[in-house]
């Protein structure tokens, strides 16, 4: 199935050039496309040597019917296991072969985390609904000199929406779907002289199917189903010409039950509840801006399980004040200083309701459009108050030719801290806990050809991080891992008519962790990276039939890779090898009039049988089908 698969992709490819250069209609060159991003304010791709992917707001409107989960799954170099298994599955992300701990997630620029987590680095996928989203910025590789600890493999960025075109504006949408699934979306946004708003709230409702998987077939492992609400406001009060401030909340809970482990039925649940809340301020000058950013988070998990009842409270707070300047036409500046503190609630640690905080003061200098020369250098200096300072930078070289061809490279180092559950959990804690430490190299090519109707990337990385803290055979976190990855990662995007856009990519990683001795010196084990493909790849195809007919048709491919077998007996985890699998969905749009569409998400047509991660189920042949209006 590996081979066919790639004969299809490569297929597809020279297919798709030929008909580029056959027809002359409509220009793409993504090297146009104005990001945030990359370097916290505007600036086109063509302009800067980080590696960006959007998802656009079409894109999510002709997604209708998936998560956050399954969007990011389809995006080149990043696996997330769970995303097509029960909706009340944790979803983890994998990006270029770092795990779920090493990608700092954004909602409109503000970090956000949750410090009750064992990885403390992002916020579960689930609390995000789709529906309110603008577009999705995935910045790929180390940022740690942009938005500090975490950012080692890279960084998304959930844009919302924001006001309307009129004063009131209602919208909203109903689906039903397999699995006696329903979800509902309501919101309203408008604008006027000096303020837009935006409000939504969505309900997602489903009995799902058996988390873990039955595979004597016996039929006695229940549905474990999963109940959501969502709401999420924001406001941009216009308090001048040059001044915006916009305060904003987003409030999401769900419940959910879950088995005892792979192969194994239970009664599990888990209730979970997030609030991200905050202001925003923007000031523009006339050569730049000033933005100040304060946000606040607050995660409760209370989990029911054979182990009784477990409760988590962890509370998050960032200050983020930074401003950029063009101090000619080709030199900017970007300074900054970020304040984060986390504090997880929990009087029964030996350390009660312990805390940490940091003072990160950053700055980035960029040169441009000199000959078509560009570069960033970047540097960021973290204060911690546990294990002490830290100095991280990035140095970002691209060369732009005739606005068609960028060739670019990057080192970047970067860090990870200590979670507050490593150092003072009830598990293993160890307050001795150092950060662990990253390097990254990266090069790599964007091309847009044949009257810029067809863009190529490719691109090539290098990722070594030390000090990995894991949990070793004492029961205890310590700093004595090595983690080293590298690989490649192939995109092409092709436009050949108006009606017709067609992406495909494929992405290549390898590297092993390695647990090294106390001193340093030699190594005692190496693993290869589980949960994470060598190989996967997809194409899709989308093609607007007539002004009221859109249909795509997507093909996924997830290589084999590696797991790991856990005993509930004897708590002792074996390797295991889980099969590669291709899955093809489709989607289809009639839109019945300018304000309303009825669609349909048909997932895993095939009704293929796979697993994403070991003992666990997935869905089969499964479709979400609605009706959107706006008015």
């Amino acid at each position: 199935m590996q081979k066919k698969f790639y004969a299809f992709l490569s297929g597809g490819l020279l297919l798709l050039m030929q008909g580029a250069a056959a027809q002359d209609t409509t220009q793409t060159n993504l090297l146009n496309t104005v990001v945030v991003t990359a370097t916290k304010f505007a600036k086109k791709q063509g302009e800067t040597g980080k590696v960006v992917t959007v998802i656009s707001r079409e894109q999510i409107d002709r997604s209708r019917g998936k998560s956050v989960a399954q969007l990011l799954n389809e995006q080149v170099g990043m696996v997330i296991a769970g995303a097509n298994s029960n909706p009340g599955k944790n979803k983890e992300i994998y990006f270029r072969g770092a795990t779920t701990n090493y990608t700092t997630i954004l909602i409109d620029g503000i970090p956000i985390n949750d410090a009750s987590g064992l990885t403390g680095s992002n916020i579960d996928l689930r609390f995000i609904p789709t529906d309110q989203i603008e577009r999705i910025e995935i910045l790929r590789g180390t940022q740690s000199t942009m938005y500090g600890a975490d950012a080692i493999a890279g960084v998304i960025n959930v844009i919302t929406r924001k006001g309307g075109d009129k004063a009131v504006s209602v919208s909203g949408d109903l689906n039903w779907g397999s699995n006696r699934t329903v979800k509902g979306t309501v919101g309203a946004n408008g604008r006027t002289e000096n303020i837009d708003y935006n409000l939504s709230f969505t309900h997602l409702e489903t009995d799902g199917i058996s988390e873990a998987e039955d595979t004597l077939n016996t039929g006695k492992f229940d549905r474990d189903g999963y109940k959501q609400d969502a709401f999420m406001a924001n406001i941009g009060i216009h308090a001048s010409e040059k001044l915006t401030l916009r305060p904003f909340l987003m409030y999401s809970k769900f419940k959910s039950d879950y088995d005892g482990g792979s192969f194994t039925d239970g009664g599990n649940k888990t209730n979970s509840e997030f609030l991200h809340t905050g202001i925003s301020g923007v000031y523009t000058l006339d050569k730049g801006m000033i933005q100040a950013n304060y946000g606040f988070q607050k995660v409760n998990r209370a989990e029911t399980s054979s182990f009784g009842v477990s409760n988590y409270d962890g509370r998050n707070w960032i200050g983020d004040i930074f401003g950029n300047y063009n101090v000619t036409d080709w030199m900017q500046v970007l300074a900054g200083v970020e304040l984060r503190k986390s504090q997880l609630l929990d009087t029964s640690l030996s350390t009660p309701n312990p805390d940490m905080h940091n003072t990160s003061p950053y700055a980035a200098l960029f040169f441009r459009n000199l000959g078509g020369f560009n570069l960033e250098l970047g540097g960021r200096y973290t204060l911690h108050n546990t294990y002490g300072n830290n100095f991280t930078y990035t140095i970002n070289p691209s060369y732009l030719i005739a606005e068609k061809v960028k060739v670019f490279a990057t080192l970047a180092t970067g860090f990870k801290a200590p979670t507050l559950t490593n150092l003072y959990g009830q598990w293993g804690s160890n307050p001795n806990l150092e950060p662990e430490e990253a390097r990254t190299y990266e090069g790599g090519a964007e091309v847009s050809v044949w009257n810029n109707k067809l863009d190529l990337r490719g691109v090539v990385f290098k990722r070594d991080i030390k000090n990995v803290i894991f949990y070793n055979n004492l029961g205890e976190y310590v700093n004595l891992n090595e983690q080293n990855d590298k690989g490649f990662e192939l995109e092409a995007t092709v436009k050949p008519a108006k009606s017709l856009q067609i992406n495909a990519y494929y992405a290549f990683v390898e590297g092993s962790t390695n647990t090294v001795s106390s001193t340093g010196k030699d190594s005692l084990y190496s693993d290869v990276l589980a949960r994470r493909p060598k190989h996967s790849g997809g194409i899709n195809i989308g093609y607007e039939i007539c002004p009221h007919l859109f249909i795509s048709s997507n093909v996924r491919f997830n290589g084999e890779k590696n797991d790991l077998r856990f005993d509930p007996v004897t708590y002792a985890s074996s390797p295991v090898m889980v099969k590669e699998f291709t899955l093809w969905d489709m989607y289809v749009e009639y839109r019945y009039s300018k304000k309303g569409r009825l669609y349909a998400n048909f997932n895993n047509i095939t009704d293929t049988k796979y697993n994403e991660i070991y003992g666990y189920g997935t869905l089969g042949f499964n479709v979400m089908a609605g009706i959107s209006f706006n008015f």
